[in-house]
C-alpha cells in the first residue's frame, strides 16, 4: 500500500483463498540454508521486494539501496517492485515452490498470518539475541501488527493512521463551530445530524472496504465501540454484543435518515473521497494521505475548505491504523544480513515521509521535528495507533463475512443484533478450521 496511490490498493480477494494449500504444498524448500554470511560475514546477494513504490519513489529506493551497499562491501540488493500486496502473495508463494525465495520481502497485515502459519517466515528471535531491545525502538501499535501468537515476524516499514477530514463550509452553514471539529463518537453523530437537517447534505461517510485506516467494521467495533473481535485464546468471535448492536444501530439509523451517507455500504474509500470533494458529505475518517489526492481532484475553492483533525476518539483508545512492514523468509540464504537490511531500511523514512504524509515505524523518526511543521503531518505521529483486525491466515474471508453482514444490516435487510450474531458464527467456523 503507498498511501497516496489508493487506487492500487485492493483486499485478498477470493483467488487468494486457495493459498493455504499452495503453502503447504511448498514447505518442503523452507528450513534455511546452511551458507549464511551473517551481516559481516562476507559477499551477499539479497533479494528486496517492496509493494507498489517504483513508479513515483525509484529515486529513494534505490538512493537508499545504493548507501547500504556502500556501507557494507560485498553486499548487493537485487530490488523487485510488486504491484499490489495480491500479488505479492501470488508472486511470493510461486518463488517459494520455484526455490528461488527473496530475501526481504515487504508485507502487509493481511499476508504475514499466511506464512507465520506454515512457519515460512522467520521468527525475529531467532535472528536476534536481544528481541525486547529491538522492539522498543518502533512505535508500539506498528510493531504489535507483526506479533502472531506471541511471536514477532515483521519489521514495521511505514503506517498510516486515520484522521478526521472535514470541510468547515458546511460546519459553519450547520451552524457548527469548524474549529472545534467531534472530539468522539457521540459528537460525529450528533454532528452527522445536524449538518444533515440544515444543509441536506450526508454528515459523514464511511465505507466498509478494505482500508483499515479509513474506517471499516473493524475500526466501528473495536475501535469505535471498543468491543473485542475474538476471546482472549483466539478461539472464538466476541463481537456479538448488546454494545456493538447499539453502536452498529446507529449507522443503520444513519444510512436510512440520510445523515450518514448511502455510499457508506458498498462504495470504496475513493468513492467516499470523491463524495466529499463534491461537497455531498461534510466528513471523511482517511490517512491524511487523502489530502494529496484531494488536491489534485479538487477545484481550488472546494479544497481551501477542508481541514484535516484527530480522528474522533472511540472506546477502543487508539486510532485505527495500517502499515507495511518486512519479514525475511525462512529460505533465506543470508537470513541474519536480511534482518540487518530491513532495520536499516526502516532507518530511510523520513525521506519517504516528506513525499507521502506515512507514519514512520521507527519512533525516533516519528519525533522528528519535521512532523511538527503541518497539521497534516502532526496527525499522523500525534495519535495512538492499532491494527484492529485479527491476526489469522483465514483473516480475508472473516472479513469478507464481517463486511456483508454489516451490508445486510445497513440495507435494513435483517436486524444489527442477527447481523453480528450470523457474522460470529462464520468467524467461529473459520476460527475452529484453523485456516
Amino acid at each position: 500500500m503507498m498511501p497516496i496511490r489508493p487506487s492500487r490498493r485492493r483486499f485478498l480477494t477470493a483467488t487468494a483463498v486457495g493459498a493455504a494449500s499452495l503453502l503447504i504444498s511448498a514447505c518442503g524448500v523452507f528450513g534455511g540454508t546452511s551458507d549464511d554470511t551473517g551481516p559481516s560475514g562476507g559477499p551477499a546477494t539479497l533479494e528486496f521486494w517492496t509493494i507498489n513504490l517504483k513508479e513515483g519513489y525509484t529515486p529513494y529506493i534505490e538512493g537508499a539501496i545504493s548507501r547500504y551497499e556502500q556501507d557494507n562491501p560485498g553486499v548487493t540488493i537485487k530490488w523487485v517492485d510488486i504491484p499490489d500486496f495480491e500479488q505479492t502473495q501470488s508472486k511470493l508463494l510461486a518463488a517459494i515452490s520455484g526455490g528461488a525465495t527473496p530475501d526481504v520481502v515487504n508485507m502487509t497485515p493481511f499476508i504475514l498470518p499466511k506464512f507465520a502459519a506454515a512457519d515460512a517466515v522467520y521468527p525475529l528471535d531467532e535472528l536476534t539475541g536481544d528481541l525486547q531491545a529491538l522492539s522498543a525502538e518502533y512505535v508500539p501499535g506498528l510493531w504489535d501488527a507483526g506479533v502472531i501468537d506471541g511471536k514477532a515476524y515483521a519489521i514495521p516499514f511505514y503506517g498510516s493512521v486515520s484522521a478526521l477530514i472535514y470541510n468547515t463550509d458546511l460546519f459553519e452553514k450547520a451552524g457548527l463551530d469548524p474549529g472545534k471539529p467531534p472530539a468522539d463518537w457521540d459528537e460525529v453523530f450528533a454532528a452527522a445530524k445536524t449538518i444533515h437537517a440544515k444543509t441536506g447534505v450526508s454528515g459523514f461517510v464511511q465505507t466498509l472496504d478494505d482500508f483499515n485506516d479509513a474506517g471499516n467494521p473493524s475500526d466501528i467495533l473495536a475501535g469505535q465501540a471498543g468491543v473485542p473481535l475474538l476471546s482472549e485464546d483466539g478461539t472464538k468471535a466476541t463481537f456479538a454484543t448488546p454494545e456493538a448492536a447499539a453502536h452498529l444501530g446507529q449507522y443503520v439509523t444513519g444510512v436510512a435518515e440520510g445523515w450518514i451517507d448511502r455510499t457508506s455500504i458498498n462504495g470504496g474509500v475513493m468513492d467516499g473521497a470523491k463524495i466529499l470533494a463534491q461537497e455531498k458529505t461534510a466528513m471523511v475518517f482517511l490517512g491524511p494521505w487523502i489530502l494529496r489526492w484531494l488536491k489534485d481532484n479538487t477545484d481550488p475553492a472546494t479544497y481551501e475548505k477542508f481541514k484535516v483533525a484527530e480522528h474522533p476518539k472511540g472506546a477502543g483508545g487508539a486510532a485505527n491504523g495500517f502499515l507495511q512492514h518486512f519479514a525475511v523468509p525462512r529460505a533465506s540464504k543470508h537470513p541474519e544480513q536480511a534482518l540487518d537490511f530491513a532495520r536499516y531500511f526502516s532507518t530511510t523514512t523520513l525521506e519517504l515521509a516528506k513525499q507521502a504524509p506515512v507514519l514512520p515505524g521507527l519512533t525516533s523518526i516519528a519525533q522528528d521535528p519535521y512532523f511538527q511543521e503541518s497539521e497534516e503531518t502532526k496527525v499522523v505521529v500525534g495519535q495512538d495507533v492499532k491494527f484492529y483486525w485479527p491476526k489469522h491466515p483465514a483473516v480475508a474471508e472473516m472479513f469478507a463475512a464481517l463486511r456483508t453482514e454489516f451490508q445486510s444490516a445497513l440495507l435494513g435487510d435483517k436486524p444489527a443484533e442477527q447481523a453480528l450474531r450470523d457474522a460470529a458464527g462464520r468467524w467461529d467456523e473459520l476460527l475452529a478450521a484453523g485456516q
